[in-house]
């Protein structure tokens, strides 16, 4: 072979490898960048950290990497307004918290929180699953940036308070925080308390510096945060059963490829069971842990409960039935109801 040969096919060699460079760094960055997904939440240690969790692990394995979910608990992108708000902006891409908290949003959110419906968690997680009613109700703030891809049933509710609390006699005059919502407001009330609208986050702090004497949520929540170290009275009202949704900013989502929707929404729909199954488990073990660390936990005789039930089960109905704002979900709720108590 010639010299001059030699040299035109190593010119050609360097010529082609120039032009793969060139293509390959043109495609690598693209094809390597996964998309974030951050998962924050208020609550730490509890069902909604664990489902987050799941949640994360489920979309980073069925994206094939594609998407990067990361989860970040105990309010690290802030309290629950801020990360609503980051949803609506698009700086946060997922939010996994009780629909109460979008109340703001649309007062609808509210209808899952009306007392004295549900019999108990797998009742509860059987009615907002009906696909009807699910579809809906995850949509509620879809006009305003925000869409639903999981709704499960978190667990029953129950009063904990620095004062001893057997009776119903004992729950007069306690100010307990509350979510800002009429149904929760009135809820307490009809139980003889006042309600106090405070961020989760603030909870136990102005339960120790006597702000507020207590709250009405799940022991479960509480205990992801400790609260057991501090309130030293429970009592289980069952009044209500608390649920959680995780909630995906809208603008975020727009812009993923088809199939990347897909896979949130699979995910999502896959861990309503999951998210129900989780919180059964932590409610068993966190009254273990309660009674424990030496926390009176209470249930009222069967007299006081049904009086306790007659108190507030006409509340939903009376707020949600004729607010052109939630009849439409109060009815679609009503239906589901309906569905379940009929098999």
């Amino acid at each position: 072979m010639s010299k001059s040969t030699m040299m035109r096919r190593a010119l050609c060699v360097t010529a082609l490898s120039a032009v793969m460079g060139l293509f390959i760094g043109a495609q690598s960055p693209a094809a390597a960048q996964a998309i974030t997904m951050k998962i924050g939440m208020v609550t730490i240690n509890d069902p909604i950290h664990d489902f987050s969790k799941r949640f994360a692990e489920e979309i980073n394995k069925r994206s094939n990497g594609r998407i990067n979910a990361e989860v970040y608990p105990a309010g690290q992108l802030g309290k629950a307004a801020r990360q609503i708000e980051n949803l609506q902006f698009g700086t946060q891409e997922v939010y996994v918290s009780p629909p109460g908290f979008l109340a703001g949003i649309n007062p609808a959110f509210t209808t899952v929180d009306a007392p004295g419906i549900f019999r108990d968690i797998p009742h509860a997680h059987a009615v907002v699953t009906q696909p009807a009613f699910r579809s809906h109700f995850l949509d509620l703030a879809k006009s305003r940036g925000i869409v639903g891809v999981s709704l499960w049933a978190y667990g029953p509710t129950a009063v904990a308070a620095s004062k001893p609390i057997k009776t119903m006699d004992q729950l007069k005059g306690l100010k307990v925080r509350i979510l800002a919502s009429e149904i929760e407001r009135s809820t307490v009330e009809a139980m003889g308390m006042s309600g106090v609208p405070m961020d989760f986050t603030e909870t136990l702090q102005a339960i120790q510096n006597g702000t507020i004497d207590g709250t009405r949520t799940s022991m479960v929540v509480m205990g992801g945060m400790k609260f057991q170290n501090t309130v030293k009275n429970v009592l289980r009202d069952n009044t209500g059963i608390i649920f959680t949704g995780a909630w995906v900013s809208k603008g975020w989502f727009d812009k993923l490829p088809k199939d990347l929707q897909q896979v949130v929404l699979d995910v999502g729909r896959d861990l309503d069971m999951f998210g129900t199954k989780i919180s059964q488990d932590y409610e068993l073990a966190t009254e273990k842990e309660w009674a424990d660390a030496g926390v009176t936990i209470s249930k009222l005789d069967a007299g006081q409960q049904k009086e306790l039930f007659a108190r507030v089960s006409g509340i939903g109905d009376k707020l949600m039935a004729n607010n052109p704002r939630t009849a439409e979900t109060w009815k679609l709720l009503q239906a589901a109801l309906k569905a379940v108590d009929a098999k």
